[in-house]
């Protein structure tokens, strides 16, 4: 018994051989992901304490004197310098420029060395590939110029938004850069950015902590400090949105990966009934001289067993050594991360090992113990049908006679069929998961474009110290100050109120959730509101299966604040997950 494994691997070669290569790949893919996304995600979150990233930063019109310095840290907090200035180079790129840094959001030297001279500078590994710069090669700016000593990655700029404010960044155009602090000092004389950054001295114990401490720190700041800008940490783009990426690509490749084991599943069925079917007869002889049921059973598991547990070890060995790579430079072509080492993922080795092997045994097993439930005389006679018709199928004499002869045969082979619609189905599931994404990424951005609600939007951010709770005659006269700023002569222009909020409860991950308030009988938004309702983007209805009438809660992102908001209206709009409200009612919602 055990020869003929030999026997009928080199027999089947061809069909084991295609089913090891399939399962081969498609594991050593998917067990590369999910290594290459389990390291990076670990260094990413490593990299918060190893390169001592800032709580928050703010930026301020003037220097910071030593007095403000002592009253701003005596709110449990620690202040870094974190100054910095833009420079124009001659390919047309403006990229920010720090001064080397040596207690946060220290640099990840990735190539190279750091700057030590004057006329050197490090730049963003992720900028420098972008513009096609290597380290040897010369920025220039003007008259002046410097060479590219290394290539690093900044933690507060693992993802490269030159504003946190903007909805997509920009890495070719714009970068990080490092110099010694003579020279930040002689190209920042006259346009020097002066940024803070702090750390709490005790960490706040989860997000909603440091929400709190990030409101009560900027109400003390917005009274102390003429403040241009404030972002914690959590609501920094340029810190977060790469993590958080990171994790959600997961979810997809382990789908595909189910996908792919449910198929090699199903055909290694075929593979074990065409086998029982062409050796009927010696299954019978065995049967009849003494051969448990059992024993058969584990010998036709056998080579389907081995050839997927070789093909997931393989698979795990491939994915480890030339796949990690090849997905953690997706990765890198993305985002501006630091260096990464590769960790031991259980959880991949899991799912592209043990379970396939779990599932190929429990499937064969179940298969094997209802094909070989028959007599051993049945197997002989290779009479393999469970049930005997007792009658042919009746079929009207009004058919004709080849037509019901060709009906018969169906019905007679009905199960096999079944089986043929079920493979065409999951081969033709994976041809659209691969070629039809192209088309789908075509189609979204063409609905983009023709379902703009206008065709420019700005979004305009309050100065800090108009926010002030405190009515006094400086916060008034500030507002007052930004009111005038902000009007225009242009008739086509309309005032809005955006703002973000989050879902809850929905069965999915929580996303975020564009309101938009808008004027009554807007030119741009043809909605016809009413007292309280909200119209929600069709897209948004499509998604969570809302209609009107219905009542959706949303939160705040770092809150326990919640709202509430009835669907009075499905406004066709494809461009985002998105609510409409009257300005007044969101404004007042929103307090």
């Amino acid at each position: 018994m055990r020869k003929r494994h030999l026997r009928d691997l080199k027999q089947e070669i061809g069909k084991y051989l295609v089913m090891f290569l399939l399962l081969t790949a498609s594991i050593g893919f998917v067990s590369g992901f999910l290594v290459a996304d389990g390291s990076m995600l670990q260094a990413y979150h490593d990299s918060f304490e190893k390169y001592h990233v800032e709580d928050g930063n703010f930026t301020v019109q003037n220097r910071l004197n030593h007095a403000q310095i002592r009253d701003i840290e005596a709110q449990h907090v620690t202040l870094y310098e974190l100054f910095y200035t833009e420079k124009e180079l001659s390919n047309d790129s403006k990229p920010r420029i720090f001064p080397k840094r040596d207690k946060v959001n220290l640099a990840c030297l990735m190539q190279g060395d750091m700057p030590k001279q004057s006329n050197e500078i490090a730049i963003d590994r992720m900028y420098a590939d972008n513009n096609q710069l290597a380290i040897g090669d010369t920025l220039t700016s003007g008259t002046q110029a410097w060479t590219i000593t290394g290539l690093l990655a900044l933690p507060d700029y693992s993802c490269l938004f030159e504003k946190n404010s903007d909805t997509m960044f920009d890495a070719t155009k714009f970068g990080v850069a490092v110099v010694v602090q003579d020279t930040f000092e002689a190209i920042s004389s006259d346009n020097k950015t002066f940024c803070y950054a702090w750390k709490y001295q005790q960490s706040p114990a989860d997000e909603t902590e440091e929400n709190a401490r990030a409101e009560d720190f900027l109400k003390f700041l917005s009274g102390e400090v003429q403040l241009e800008g404030f972002i914690p940490r959590y609501a920094n783009q340029a810190i977060v949105f790469a993590g958080n990426d990171m994790g959600s690509d997961r979810g997809m490749m382990i789908m595909l990966l189910y996908m792919i084991i449910a198929i090699m599943a199903f055909v290694f069925c075929l593979v074990i009934s065409d086998t029982i079917a062409k050796e009927a007869a010696v299954i019978g002889t065995l049967r009849a001289s003494g051969y448990t049921k059992r024993e058969l059973i584990v010998h036709y598991m056998t080579m389907p067993v081995i050839v997927t547990l070789v093909s997931a070890l393989l698979g795990n060995i491939f994915g480890y050594s030339f796949m990690k790579n090849y997905c953690a430079g997706m990765y890198y072509g993305s985002y501006s991360l630091p260096t990464y080492v590769t960790i031991w993922n259980g959880e991949a080795f899991v799912l592209t090992t043990v379970i396939p092997v779990l599932m190929m045994m429990v499937l064969t097993w179940m298969i094997l113990r209802r094909k070989l439930e028959l007599s051993p005389l049945q197997f002989l006679r290779r009479d393999l049908r469970r049930k005997r018709r007792k009658k042919p199928l009746w079929l009207p004499d009004k058919i004709p006679f080849f037509h019901r002869f060709r009906l018969r045969v169906i019905f007679q082979n009905i199960g096999n069929y079944c089986i043929l619609l079920i493979g065409i189905l999951f081969a033709n599931l994976l041809l659209m998961f691969g070629l039809a994404l192209p088309d789908v990424l075509d189609v979204y951005q063409d609905n983009l474009k023709d379902n703009m609600l206008c065709k420019y939007q700005y979004i305009l951010q309050m100065p800090y110290d108009a926010m002030d709770d405190d009515p006094s005659l400086g916060t008034m006269m500030s507002m007052l100050l930004f009111q005038f700023d902000i009007q225009t002569q242009n008739e086509d222009a309309e005032k809005f109120t955006a703002y973000t909020l989050k879902t809850v409860d929905t069965g999915y991950n929580s996303e975020e959730i564009t309101m938009y308030g808008v004027q009554p009988n807007s030119q741009y938004i043809h909605w016809k509101h009413t007292d309280g309702g909200a119209a929600v983007s069709a897209t948004y209805a499509e998604k969570y299966d809302l209609h009107v009438g219905d009542a959706i809660t949303l939160k705040e992102a770092y809150q326990d604040t919640c709202y509430t908001i009835k669907i009075s209206d499905i406004y066709a709009y494809q461009g985002a997950l998105c609510v409409f409200m009257n300005q007044e009612d969101l404004n007042a919602m929103l307090d």
